[in-house]
């Protein structure tokens, strides 16, 4: 890792926060695969405006303030994902599962809010693009939380061949430490 990846001020890993990436894993891959399909799902709401709508906090909503995304999706509730949220030491809202498949990459966008990422399956070939100042960053699905300020005009890529899936969410409190 070069001296600008890691004091790179868009991204901290959160030192005291891990979660059980197999357990996040198993969990994400049940709720976003599709048999029919043969591949995940795009994007998933974790938490909606308290509707059983798994795309009402997906996509871009201009206008809309995200944080009214700040209830766990109905048919999780009593669910391994009742007790992950519960147990994660930040308040988040809009959590999403996100799945950029292989060779595709996103739109240069900027986000109202920075964002935390846990890498579920990824790939090194799979990356965060910043354009100023330039710079590409993988975040590995090794159990870390990352805060990742997407307020800067960035887009993420998946150049593998296998399929790249974040939980992403919103902060409530939008300082890195």
């Amino acid at each position: 890792m070069t001296f600008q990846q890691r004091f790179d001020y868009r991204f901290k890993r959160y030192d005291n926060i891990t979660v059980d990436i197999e357990r996040l894993k198993q969990e994400a891959h049940l709720l976003l695969w599709q048999e029919e399909h043969k591949r995940y799902k795009d994007q998933l709401s974790l938490q909606t405006d308290g509707t059983a709508n798994w795309a009402a906090g997906t996509g871009s909503k201009e206008g809309v303030e995200e944080s009214i995304w700040d209830k766990l999706h109905p048919d999780l509730v009593g669910t391994w994902w009742e007790e992950f949220f519960a147990v994660l030491p930040v308040k988040v809202y809009r959590a999403r599962l996100l799945t950029i498949q292989p060779r595709t990459c996103y739109s240069i966008h900027v986000d109202r809010t920075p964002r935390i990422h846990i890498a579920i399956d990824t790939h090194p070939q799979a990356r965060f693009i910043f354009t100023t100042p330039p710079q590409l960053r993988y975040i590995p699905a090794d159990g870390g939380v990352w805060w990742v300020d997407t307020t800067k005009e960035h887009s993420a890529m998946n150049g593998s061949l296998k399929p790249r899936i974040h939980l992403v969410a919103c902060l409530d409190n939008t300082d890195p430490d």
